[in-house]
């Protein structure tokens, strides 16, 4: 059943990509352009700062919460994946917030870029998996309605001869 499951995603990559992408740029459409403003407004002064971090790392845990309550996913393995990536989400915001209001490090700059890319990544592979889903549910209802089709058909002909079925 697993190898079944792992052919079928492979096979419907391209379409789960498709989803997937569209789904995330919409979700991370805002934050970008929040980017690029603070960017031209700071031009030769801009830098990846705690600031920055914070509009991904926000962005972040609220495509997770939206995966939480939209999607139900199968796997346990994948719920405890998710429910995990979220609290770290969270958690390496909040402390970003405490450490932006006192102005003193709490962790260095890396922990948090390399924190937000994580999640980043963790989030587009949980909107993969929940798109993949999406994709396979579509893919066994065209079977579904392709079996229906054909199993009406009684007859066909091959090489002008009628055959019944």
């Amino acid at each position: 059943m697993r190898i079944k499951k792992i052919k079928t995603f492979i096979l419907n990559i391209p379409a789960t990509l498709k989803k997937t992408s569209n789904w995330m740029i919409a979700s991370y459409i805002v934050p970008i352009l929040n980017i690029l403003i603070i960017l031209g407004i700071k031009r030769e002064n801009f830098s990846f700062d705690i600031n920055i971090i914070n509009i991904i790392l926000v962005t972040n845990a609220c495509f997770l919460a939206s995966l939480c309550c939209l999607i139900n996913f199968k796997s346990e393995y994948i719920k405890t994946f998710k429910n995990i990536t979220l609290m770290v989400v969270i958690v390496l915001f909040a402390f970003a917030i405490v450490q932006n209001e006192i102005q003193e490090p709490i962790f260095t700059l890396n922990i948090y870029k390399y924190g937000t890319l994580v999640t980043f990544l963790a989030s587009f592979f949980l909107g993969l998996i929940s798109k993949y889903d999406e994709v396979e549910a579509q893919v066994e209802a065209e079977s579904i309605a392709r079996a229906k089709k054909w199993k009406e058909i009684k007859e066909i002909k091959i090489g002008g001869k009628s055959i019944k079925l």
